[in-house]
C-alpha cells in the first residue's frame, strides 16, 4: 500500500514537470524549426545550421550582440520569448554541450 501511494505520487510529480510549462514560454527547437527554418534551409536565403555549428559561447555572444540584425531584421516575425527560447535551445544544443544536436534545419 505505501508503494502504490509513493508511486503514484512520483507519477503525478513526473507529470507536473514533463507538462507544465510557463504560460507563453516557447519551445525554442520548435521556433527554430519553424520560423528561423523559412530562410536557413537548403534553397534558402541563408545557409543551413544547426546547434552544434558554433560552441555555447559563440551562440551567446550572437544573441548578445545582436549579430542577426546584420543580415537580417528579424525583430518583425520572432518575438523577444521566441529569440531567447531558440538561444537557450541552441546553446543547450550546442558542439560543446552535453547534449550536441547536428540534426538542424533540411
Amino acid at each position: 500500500m505505501k508503494l502504490i501511494r509513493v508511486v503514484s505520487l512520483f507519477s503525478v510529480f513526473a507529470a507536473l514537470t514533463l507538462f507544465c510549462v510557463p504560460a507563453g514560454a516557447a519551445d525554442g527547437k520548435s521556433v527554430f524549426i519553424s520560423k528561423c527554418g523559412s530562410c536557413h534551409k537548403s534553397g534558402g536565403e541563408a545557409e543551413v545550421f544547426a546547434p552544434t555549428k558554433y560552441a555555447s559561447i559563440q551562440w551567446d555572444r550572437f544573441f548578445t550582440r545582436d549579430k542577426h540584425k546584420r543580415k537580417k531584421d528579424i525583430s518583425a516575425d520572432v518575438t523577444a520569448a521566441e529569440i531567447e527560447a531558440v538561444k537557450t535551445y541552441l546553446i543547450n544544443h550546442a558542439a560543446d554541450s552535453d547534449q550536441p544536436e547536428a540534426v538542424g534545419l533540411r
